[in-house]
């Protein structure tokens, strides 16, 4: 949208109600996100951190488990050829949620019990994450070029802002609810270990909550210009100038983020020593926050852009992720809530805006191509950020830097301030080619 164009104030009631397919559809989808958001923070993070060091697997291992999801990603590039097959899919998508959730909790529960033996646990424990991953990045792309239609760009940011809103409520209550009870077994590391493996159980069945809800929208037809071959993932969405330069934000952005992301929760956990409480309520912080900035970034969406937007955002998280890198055990707390409350504010902005990178330069043909190829991206730039990170860590086992009178043991800072610095390249990027990002208004797109 131009600068001077303004959208017309949406109304909730004619978004989300049960009298239109559409409106119904979007209510669906926003409990399935929500619960979705409760399961991102048992499959990864604080957590699953603490799951994984229950059974004395180490920060480097616990690297290579976050690293197998996106190595599943490369099976994206079958997704179009498998799924045009099915003109109805709801329920193929549904089934392979569900086999997702079981192998990575149910599967992943009770493989320790099984297999005692270290080398032969974590390598169980990689073939169930590669087995689930695989059915999940292929669910998730179907979601995906099935779920657009229900997010018309006249509401896409009311609804993006509304379902991160209850998304992180729902999380932030349910995180700090177990991080208050993770804690209070702290004393007794084997009861804290049932209580986290109980809490994987709980997690099965909100994934199964989930599967049922993701098959109540009404499945509607797929437009396609032909039947996609899976050269097509590529050369399709490679043929089209602003996806492609919208691509490269995404690879950055990606990229950016999972340098640490496999090893901070496991640094703040074991170097710093922060509690599972103090932890999840930076967490609820994000939902705290987010509903009355929200409404703020939305309007600035309407009058300005969605890139404009993207750009304050990592103006305000680059500085304050370099600052990040610098927390010490004796002052984590001040200095860990002053940079996540700035990141919060801005977060509440740029994760709207990012939700729609995936749609805002996308025709409405051949979305399964589209999608698709974005879910590599965004793998490929996850898979190679986690990649160097566990390769920087290796490399840097022995090493240690002095910064503000502190000692720092760990590659792991290192890796929190070269994040801000990409975050800082991508506002520039922004800045030099928006021009050529912003949507063209003559041709059609999602």
């Amino acid at each position: 949208m131009s600068d001077n164009e303004t959208q017309p104030k949406v109304r909730f009631s004619a978004v989300f109600n049960f009298r239109e397919d559409d409106a119904k559809a979007r209510i669906y989808i926003l409990v399935s996100t929500a619960l979705q958001n409760v399961l991102v923070y048992l499959t990864t993070g604080y957590f699953y951190t603490g799951f994984l060091r229950g059974y004395g697997i180490d920060i480097i291992d616990t690297n290579i488990l976050t690293f197998i999801p996106f190595a599943a990603s490369l099976f994206l590039i079958f997704t179009p050829s498998l799924l045009t097959r099915f003109p109805k899919r709801k329920w193929i998508l549904a089934s392979f949620k569900f086999i997702y959730y079981l192998c990575i909790f149910v599967g992943i529960n009770i493989l320790p019990e099984i297999v005692t033996d270290p080398t032969g646990r974590l390598w169980g424990m990689i073939l169930l994450t590669f087995v689930g991953s695989v059915f999940s990045v292929i669910a998730t792309a179907g979601y995906s070029a099935w779920h657009i239609r229900y997010e018309q760009e006249h509401i896409r940011s009311y609804f993006l802002s509304l379902t991160q809103i209850i998304g992180a409520t729902m999380a932030g209550i349910f995180s700090i609810v177990s991080g208050l009870l993770t804690d209070s077994f702290s004393s007794d590391p084997q009861a804290q270990l049932t209580f986290l493996i109980i809490l994987r159980y709980i997690a099965f069945g909100i994934g199964i909550l989930d599967c049922i809800f993701l098959l109540l929208p009404k499945e509607v037809e797929y437009p396609l210009i032909h039947a996609p071959r899976i050269s097509d993932i590529f050369l399709i969405p490679m043929r089209d100038r602003k996806y492609m330069l919208t691509m490269v934000i995404v690879f950055l952005w990606t990229f950016g983020t999972n340098l640490s992301a496999a090893s901070l929760a496991y640094y703040l956990l074991d170097t710093i020593g922060m509690s599972y409480t103090f932890y999840n309520i930076i967490i609820l912080l994000y939902a705290v926050i987010f509903i009355p900035v929200a409404p703020f970034w939305r309007k600035l969406i309407d009058r300005t852009s969605w890139f404009r937007v993207f750009v304050i955002g990592m103006l305000i998280v680059g500085p304050t992720q370099i600052v990040y890198g610098f927390v010490q055990p004796d002052h984590y707390i001040v200095l860990v809530l002053v940079v996540r409350i700035l990141q919060h504010i801005a977060g509440a902005g740029h994760n709207i805006a990012f939700a729609n990178f995936q749609f805002i330069n996308m025709p409405v043909t051949n979305r399964t191509c589209y999608t698709s190829f974005y879910n590599v991206v965004y793998q490929t730039g996850s898979m190679i950020g986690v990649i160097t990170g566990i390769v920087f860590l290796n490399l840097t086992q022995n090493w240690s830097f002095t910064a503000f009178h502190y000692t720092y043991t760990s590659g792991v800072p290192f890796l929190i301030i070269l994040s801000g610095v990409i975050d800082l390249m991508i506002a520039l990027y922004i800045v030099i080619f928006r021009r050529h990002l912003e949507p063209d208004k003559t041709t059609e797109h999602a």
